[in-house]
């Protein structure tokens, strides 16, 4: 099959991964109809349409797995900022109880 027909991803430029396995979703589902529609005479343009399938089914799997890993990178550096803020937030309650404490001895200890 030319590839006039069906183009390569990298002829698709989807804007984010998500587009680009919605893309190549699409293209898997038009060759695997197309493939349907084949007759018995057509077997090594049949075997070729499914090597094509299966490779863009392994394409979608590793970006998947792709996104997968950004997100749980991203949850990871997230749980460390909102970890990192609740030690700054515990440190300056910490600091102003101790400064509010000691201005009250100094404000006592005036009168």
């Amino acid at each position: 099959m030319p590839d006039a027909l069906t183009p390569l991803p990298l002829q698709i430029a989807p804007s984010s991964k998500d587009d680009l396995i919605r893309e190549l979703q699409d293209r898997a589902l038009k060759l695997e109809t197309q493939v349907e529609g084949l007759g018995d005479k057509y077997s090594d343009l049949r075997v070729e349409m499914r090597s094509e399938i299966a490779s863009l089914r392994t394409q979608i799997n590793d970006l998947k797995e792709d996104l997968e890993a950004g997100i749980k990178a991203l949850g990871s550096k997230v749980d460390r900022v909102m970890g990192g803020k609740a030690v700054v937030t515990a440190l300056v309650t910490l600091a102003t109880s101790i400064l509010g404490s000691g201005v009250v001895h100094l404000v006592v200890s005036i009168k």
